[in-house]
């Protein structure tokens, strides 16, 4: 209906894992919500207080769900229910009823229907019906506890009576359609259903508070509850004689009522919420720019990511808020823990606690009882003025125009090659074509601008070079795998330089033996790092993808030499000789 959208100034499915073209969506959403070092609660809420037509296994949060569903019930607090006092419940996607047997010995209700779409739920649910009979007295159960095969609310006949309707179990899409095609929203057929309780998952809670809202349905109370190392969000809402309303964004994602708590589940509760909601603006990002790199951008796909990407931003704000941290705060940490990653990273490459020089080319070897290979690292080799436009030139004119090339790339798991794209566009320029994963690069002249780069480097190093590569990231999703440039064109211990233009980026270098043992620095805009020794045949480098948002591109500008054409061999100049 036309009152269950009513929030469309929100992007759709705000509260959920955006698509992503070409990809299925994230389905195991459950683990963002997985607690764990907090116990469960007690399967049965204490000695005697399991109802005994489900005693076996009755749990917490079906105590919660029939708690909430009874509350006010023959007591004045309850609008429903009929000429002797009791209520009829549907049990909505029931699964094995036994929250329908747990009801039906409370004298506050007349009957519950337990209603699921799978045959085979029932088939179990009829065998508990049975058992629960067996306990209590097969006709008590009987008379109160209504089996129905059935697709949400559609089992129930339009004039029945019915006053509580219970959904558990199922996601928060499943959760609106049933209420809405069952005639419970705003402008509904089905009036006489004074109460919901609802039981989504606790990334869909925000969904189903606004679809509440938007439909003329008040929060009266609102519980959290673990069970299985699972958090779970159980909502009671009433039907709002005043009709629809809006919440605020905080009510929305937190609770009006979780939102006044200081419980420390609550708690726990908004930090999950923030790693959940970090996650999937994580994946709008890369959604955006998926849609901006299209050869032709679709403007309104565009606009569309942009605000959701906002959103995302605005309940981070609203989380943080609650959290008692602020944006700007936030901020700051993350600059501050990024800055000690960074420190940790060049630790060894100078003595003590002192800062690098700009300009000063400093050395660690990575793993000397493995090998003598060394990583260089030159601060400032480039002042920000000259990385800046030297950046600003290549993207508009570079050697080649920058593409997306096919490669050739060994998949240990599976002990195959396989060809895949790069995640980055390329371009070089050399008098010797260079031939690495299955693809040959031809010769291109280099141009005055980096024929005179590579001068300066070469006088840094010490070392010759007469072919350049360079790599663009467009954003954070670009890489580069695990790799060794150790082509034999290269030889024995190649010197290997590259220069850094543009945002900050983690370049690892990882062991070859079975230790995996990692080194990671990051490469900061004019800055120059250098390979050499035997750290090619020892190691693997490569640069990973970085999930946090970054700002602008970068291009690394790879300096090598190349001792001859493909397939030259070390020795084959001597060969000549005799």
């Amino acid at each position: 209906s036309s009152s269950s959208s009513s929030s469309s100034a929100r992007p759709r499915h705000a509260c959920a894992a955006p698509l992503r073209p070409g990809r299925a969506p994230q389905r195991d959403t459950r683990r963002w919500f997985k607690v764990r070092g907090t116990p469960d609660a007690p399967v049965k809420p204490g000695v005697g207080d399991a109802p005994r037509a489900a005693s076996w296994a009755w749990s917490s949060r079906f105590d919660a769900l029939a708690t909430f569903a009874l509350a006010g019930v023959g007591g004045g607090g309850f609008a429903g229910g009929g000429a002797g006092g009791g209520v009829v419940v549907a049990d909505v996607c029931c699964g094995h009823a036994l929250l329908a047997l747990g009801m039906c010995e409370r004298e506050e209700v007349e009957k519950v229907i337990a209603i699921d779409r799978s045959e085979l739920e029932l088939v179990v649910a009829r065998q508990n019906v049975r058992r629960g009979g067996e306990v209590v007295g097969e006709a008590a159960v009987s008379a109160r506890v209504a089996l129905r095969e059935g697709d949400g609310l559609a089992a129930i006949e339009p004039n029945e009576r019915l006053d509580i309707v219970v959904i558990a179990g199922v996601g928060g899409n499943t959760m609106t359609r049933i209420l809405t095609d069952g005639g419970l929203a705003l402008d509904g057929v089905r009036q006489g259903v004074m109460r919901l309780v609802l039981n989504p998952p606790a990334k869909d809670a925000a969904q189903m508070r606004r679809w509440c809202a938007a439909n003329g349905w008040e929060i009266t109370n609102e519980s959290l509850v673990v069970e299985n190392g699972t958090m779970h969000v159980i909502l009671c809402v009433d039907r709002n004689s005043s009709g629809a309303c809006e919440l605020s964004m905080r009510d929305e994602i937190i609770g009006p009522l979780l939102s006044k708590q200081s419980s420390d589940l609550v708690k726990l509760y908004i930090k999950k919420r923030l790693e959940w909601v970090r996650e999937v603006r994580r994946q709008a990002s890369q959604n955006l720019q998926r849609l901006k790199r299209q050869a032709t951008p679709d403007a309104m796909a565009i606009a569309e990511g942009e605000i959701t990407v906002k959103h995302y931003d605005d309940m981070e704000e609203v989380l943080l808020d609650a959290m008692g941290i602020s944006i700007e705060d936030q901020k700051r940490r993350v600059e501050e823990q990024f800055q000690e990653s960074m420190k940790r990273g060049f630790q060894g490459f100078v003595e003590g606690d002192r800062e690098l020089r700009d300009g000063e080319l400093v050395y660690k070897t990575i793993d000397p009882a493995e090998s003598d290979g060394r990583l260089g690292y030159c601060r400032g080799f480039l002042s920000g003025e000259e990385a800046d436009s030297l950046l600003r030139s290549l993207l508009e004119s570079p050697p080649v125009e920058w593409a997306q090339r096919s490669i050739v790339v060994w998949q240990p798991e599976e002990n195959v090659t396989k060809e895949v794209i790069q995640p980055r566009l390329v371009s070089w320029a050399g008098d010797i074509p260079y031939k690495y994963s299955g693809q040959t690069l031809d010769p291109v002249q280099v141009s005055p601008v980096l024929a005179t780069l590579m001068a300066r480097v070469e006088e840094k190093c010490g070392a010759s070079f007469n072919h350049i590569l360079l790599n663009r990231y467009r954003d954070g999703m670009d890489s580069m795998a695990l790799h060794a440039d150790d082509e034999p064109e290269l030889g024995r211990n190649a010197i290997i330089a590259a220069i850094s233009l543009g945002h900050t980026r983690r370049f690892d270098v990882q062991i070859k033996n079975k230790t995996k043992s990692k080194t990671s620095i990051f490469l900061e805009n004019g800055s120059l790092m250098v390979m050499d020794g035997a750290l090619q045949h020892t190691h693997y480098h490569g640069v990973p993808k970085n999930h946090v948002p970054v700002e602008g591109e970068r291009i690394n500008i790879t300096f090598r030499l190349l001792k001859g054409p493909p397939g030259w061999r070390e020795g084959d100049d001597d060969d000549d000789d005799e």
